[in-house]
């Protein structure tokens, strides 16, 4: 999957090294908290996942200096 996102940092709800310990705790989460779709994505620095709910993605030109993530997996 070749889709590109930005987001803001700040806004992941985890930064996990490990691809299937994202999945599992994104599930984990999905079924606690809101309906949103969350995303597992890699980081700009090729070295760890970010989970995002994808509504906090951003365009480029946004003025908090998103940062681009390559998305892994929509739960």
């Amino acid at each position: 999957m070749a889709d590109r996102i930005f987001f803001n940092p700040g806004d992941s709800i985890a930064n996990i090294h490990d691809y299937n310990e994202a999945v599992r705790k994104g599930q984990i989460y999905k079924s606690e908290k809101r309906a949103d779709e969350l995303v597992i994505a890699k980081g700009p620095d090729d070295e760890e996942y970010a989970i995002f709910y994808a509504n906090d993605a951003l365009p480029k030109d946004h003025d908090k200096h998103p940062k681009e993530y390559k998305v892994q997996k929509r739960l």
